[in-house]
């Protein structure tokens, strides 16, 4: 094979010539802005935030997304007689827990595990609880202290939201619209919304969103996401050169001939533990590299049903069931009353069941712990090249969908190539969940002999 000559990519060859689509393919990098809100559960209430755009390099947005962090941990306010004696936080009965409590989902409050178990410190920053604590606790210290909360069920969100380019002054509606209307249901079963054209964001220009609260008494952050790709080294052109920079195909610089499909996976053990973060890398090992063009998750997590302590034959009280008889992780990840089965585990009179056959007792909970409800924040950085590909971690039903696997797998606005011996770093700041969770970078590996053309 004849031996290629590579023009210089540096920012000065955009003043020397025309690019060629080759030249602007290797600058194109996918990229995702986001931006976030605090959602305080008042309707009427207005927040926003301004995206600023990098300095080195022009952005140009293909779509929007849009994704809740919910806090669903709740207070559970006075719920035992206050005054009461003092006894041991696995002495605690189903009976002194509100129904409506059990039938939502009751957990202990990761802050206070250290007063319900007894624990061990970890790599981190947290705790491991390793057993039930022998130290008693008071009444009054629960009623005052969330030591155990009410878990609040997955909700739809809903808000106004405007945006603005504040650059150039252009609006991109005509008034604030619905988010259901723009963009789709909030929990990430659809596919992501694309724009009709693309739009090209000038580096420094900033984008200001504003939203106006909906929904009432839900708590948590509300992600807002502009994906598309950047074209590094643009910040040197001019305005017509930089709209025309972006306006090129650069699909026939792909690379063609000897490629196979080819899948990276990066696998994280999540504690379960609010804000723990763990990483990993992915090695890219092919001699030609390694064009990623989607990305997807999921989370395989361990069997739903939560069994407890209970006699061989007969019938249990439910009402006299306490907390030892549970297994510890159904305290820290939550478990509820199963909702098939709510009438079995209460009577007529709204209370527990005072003789559930035994035979049923392993199938009557389940844990909260479900692959669908799973969140987390994510950032991905390339080592190889020193390039972030977004510019905040960005949570995941806003970045890449809906958990369960309902939706489309997230494609990249444009391939990232990944050069040969460079490394991947996937970060994963957990918020909701507890299992194995995997991230799949989907696309092709080169072989040796490749060449640079449309791929057939």
């Amino acid at each position: 094979m004849p031996k290629q000559h590579h023009r210089s990519r540096s920012a000065a060859h955009f003043h020397r010539g025309a690019p060629t689509p080759a030249d602007v393919a290797g600058r194109v990098v996918p990229f995702d802005y986001a931006a976030q809100f605090p959602i305080t559960g008042k309707p009427g209430s207005v927040q926003q935030d301004v995206i600023n755009i990098s300095p080195e390099a022009s952005f140009v947005a293909l779509g929007i997304s849009y994704g809740f962090e919910q806090e669903r941990g709740r207070s559970i306010g006075t719920f035992l007689t206050s005054g009461g004696p003092a006894f041991l936080p696995g002495a605690l009965t189903l009976g002194q827990i509100p129904v409506d409590v059990l039938a939502e989902g009751f957990r202990v409050n990761s802050r206070y595990l250290p007063i319900v178990f007894e624990t061990l410190p970890d790599d981190g920053e947290g705790v491991v609880p390793t057993g039930f604590s022998q130290n008693p606790i008071t009444p009054d210290l629960l009623n005052q202290t969330p030591v155990f909360e009410r878990v609040q069920s997955p909700v739809e969100i809903e808000f106004l939201f405007s945006m603005v380019d504040t650059a150039t002054g252009r609006e991109f509606q005509d008034q604030p619209t619905h988010n259901i209307a723009s963009l789709g249901s909030s929990d990430g079963r659809r596919p992501f919304r694309m724009l009709s054209r693309p739009v090209h964001f000038l580096p420094r220009s900033t984008i200001r969103i504003q939203i106006v609260e909906r929904s009432d008494d839900v708590r948590g952050t509300l992600f807002i996401v502009l994906f598309g790709y950047k074209l590094g080294g643009s910040s040197a052109c001019s305005e017509a050169g930089q709209a025309s920079l972006a306006s090129m195909d650069v699909a026939s610089a792909l690379p063609a001939g000897k490629v196979i499909p080819f899948d990276y996976v990066t696998r994280f053990q999540l504690q379960g533990r609010e804000t723990n973060r763990v990483d990993d890398e992915i090695a890219i090992n092919t001699e030609g590299g390694y064009y990623a063009t989607s990305i997807g998750y999921g989370l395989q997590v361990e069997d739903g049903n939560v069994q407890f302590n209970a006699p061989g034959t007969g019938t249990v009280d439910l009402t006299t069931v306490t907390l030892s008889n549970f297994p510890v992780s159904a305290l820290t990840d939550g478990f509820r009353i199963r909702p098939g089965f709510m009438r079995l585990a209460v009577n007529d009179l709204g209370t527990l069941n005072t003789a559930l056959p035994v035979d049923l007792v392993h199938s009557i909970f389940e844990t909260l712990n479900r692959a669908e409800d799973v969140s987390f924040r994510y950032s991905i950085f390339d080592s190889g090249t020193g390039r972030e590909l977004q510019n905040e971690p960005i949570q995941n039903i806003a970045g890449l969908g809906i958990a369960n696997g309902d939706r489309p797998f997230k494609k990249l606005a444009r391939p990232l190539h990944l050069e040969p011996r460079s490394t991947l770093r996937v970060s994963i700041e957990e918020r909701f969940g507890r299992g194995d969770l995997f991230i799949v970078l989907q696309g092709y590996k080169l072989l040796a002999g490749s060449v640079q053309g449309r791929v057939p």
